[in-house]
This record gives structure tokens, C-alpha cells and sequence, in this order.
């Protein structure tokens, strides 16, 4: 179960910074205490550090840390502080990543040994989109549709160390959150099987999220991506008080970033995943 207090924390961040700290893998750990430190001064929590194991089809592990801190507290020594606590919850010898999302904590990796490896760009859009309807028949998740959206994720992300990892397990706590809504899962068919799938939700900024986009492989590069993008953010424009559409995006991959920027997406913040230059011994 959740603590309360770090709900509060977290939704105090979400209202100073305007977007949600963790991303979901890291919020779905809250309720387990081995996989979070907290930081407090007095009654009050003003950082915590968060792990998420990701399992990977060839039966490897990697160990992802995220961290989240008030405004006052972003300077060197203590972020040097809160990067050394939330180390101390991965098992010595494991593999470990920490994601970063801001500059001070940048600084701090970078002075415990890590470098920069990958960047996660959010990218935005202020909707409705003035573009043509999308030229694709989608219809919303229905009881039954799971194994058939597992199978086309694996599909679309073989290989992809985060996204591939979703799991029967880990699809029912997604749609068990207060956020998910079984009408913003779009599901395209072709002859009556899924091929790919556009998930989206409204976040607790009241940003339009799409959360994930899958394309089966032997559907990619017939435009079907676009296609969804376009319905994902149509859909999400019904939404009375959604004014924004927003996605992430990993800026290695050049066709995605080419795509969302055509759209009239800009990027806004970046979220950088950082390595130990050196393994530890």
C-alpha cells in the first residue's frame, strides 16, 4: 500500500513542476518499501528515491533508479546525497541504470562515475491538431483484447529494454490505475486480428498523453503509425479541458522524432538515462 505522505509529496511536485517526477514503472513501486528511500526533514518528506526491475526476455535483469526532490533541495550536496541513498537499493553486482530530469542530478551522477547513454524527449502539442482526421478505423480495449496487445507489443518492441518487459502482470496493474481508461486504449485490426494498438490517458496536469504506440513489424513503414497519432490526439481533443497532447520519445530513434515533429510537436524536457562508466567491483 501506498504511503499517503509521498502521494502528497508527489502531487506537491506535479503542482510546482507542472509534470508528473516518476514515470510509471518507479510510481508502481511505491507500495513496496525494499524498493524506496525516503528523505525527510522533520514531518515532511522533501525526497525519495524509487528502483523497477526490468526482465528481459533472455532472462537478464537491469535495475532502473529514478529520483524525485523538492525545488529547494536541487544543489550538489544533496543530490550527491540523494543519488548515494538511492543506489544503496540495488543489490551489489546487479545491473543498474539512473534517470535523470534534472540538470543537478546530471552533475551529481556525472561526479559518482555515470555518464549519459540515452535521452527520453517529451514532446508537446497544443490541440486540437489542425490536420486532416486520421485515415484508420480504431476501436476501444475490450475484455478479451489482452494477450492479443501483449503479443503485438512484443512484437513492436523486441529488443526495447523497458517497453518489451510488459507482461501480463504488469498490464493488470496498469489498467487497475485510477487513469486508465479502457476507451483511449485504440485497437486496429486488419482481418479481424490486432495489429497495432495507440494507448492514451489524461495525466494529472490535464496534459493528453499518448502513453504507448505499438505497430506489429510487418505493419510498420505503411504510415499506420501516423495514422494512430493523429486518432490518438483526435481522440484525446474530445476531452473538454485536455488543451495539450504530449508523448515521449527516444531521440535515437530518428524516424519517431521526424514523425511527432512534422505533427508540429516540440520538444520540452528530456529525461537522460545514465551508466557507471566503470562497473563497481
Amino acid at each position: 500500500m501506498r504511503d499517503p505522505r509521498i502521494e502528497r509529496f508527489l502531487a506537491d511536485l506535479v503542482a510546482s513542476d507542472g509534470s508528473v517526477p516518476l514515470s510509471d514503472a518507479k510510481i508502481g513501486g511505491l507500495g513496496q518499501r525494499d524498493r524506496v528511500v525516503v528523505i525527510e526533514e522533520g514531518d515532511e518528506i522533501v525526497a525519495i528515491g524509487v528502483t523497477a526491475v526490468h526482465r528481459h526476455g533472455d532472462g537478464t535483469q537491469h535495475w532502473a533508479v529514478e529520483t524525485a526532490v523538492v525545488p529547494g533541495l536541487r544543489f550538489a550536496a544533496f543530490e550527491d546525497r540523494l543519488v548515494g541513498e538511492a543506489l544503496s537499493l540495488v543489490p551489489r553486482g546487479e545491473a543498474h541504470s539512473v534517470w535523470s530530469r534534472r540538470r543537478s542530478l546530471d552533475a551529481a551522477l556525472e561526479r559518482a562515475g555515470f555518464a549519459a547513454a540515452r535521452e527520453l524527449a517529451h514532446y508537446v502539442v497544443g490541440l486540437p491538431l489542425s490536420f486532416p482526421r486520421a485515415r484508420i478505423r480504431v476501436r476501444p480495449y475490450q475484455p478479451g483484447d489482452a494477450q492479443a496487445l501483449l503479443e503485438v507489443n512484443r512484437d513492436a518492441f523486441a529488443g526495447h529494454r523497458e517497453a518489451e518487459s510488459l507482461d501480463a502482470d504488469e498490464l493488470a496493474r496498469l489498467m487497475g490505475e485510477e487513469w486508465f481508461d479502457p476507451a483511449g486504449l485504440l485497437i486496429a485490426e486488419e482481418g479481424g486480428d490486432m495489429v497495432a494498438f495507440c494507448w492514451t490517458r489524461v495525466d494529472e496536469n490535464g496534459d493528453g498523453e499518448i502513453y504507448r504506440i505499438a505497430v506489429s513489424l510487418m505493419w510498420q513503414g505503411r504510415g499506420l503509425g501516423r495514422s494512430l497519432v493523429l486518432a490518438g490526439f483526435e481522440y484525446l481533443s474530445q476531452h473538454p479541458d485536455v488543451l495539450r497532447g504530449t508523448l515521449w520519445v527516444d531521440l535515437a530513434n530518428a524516424p519517431g522524432v521526424s514523425l511527432y515533429e512534422s505533427l508540429g510537436m516540440t520538444q520540452d524536457s528530456v529525461n537522460r538515462e545514465f551508466l557507471k562508466l566503470t562497473p563497481d567491483t
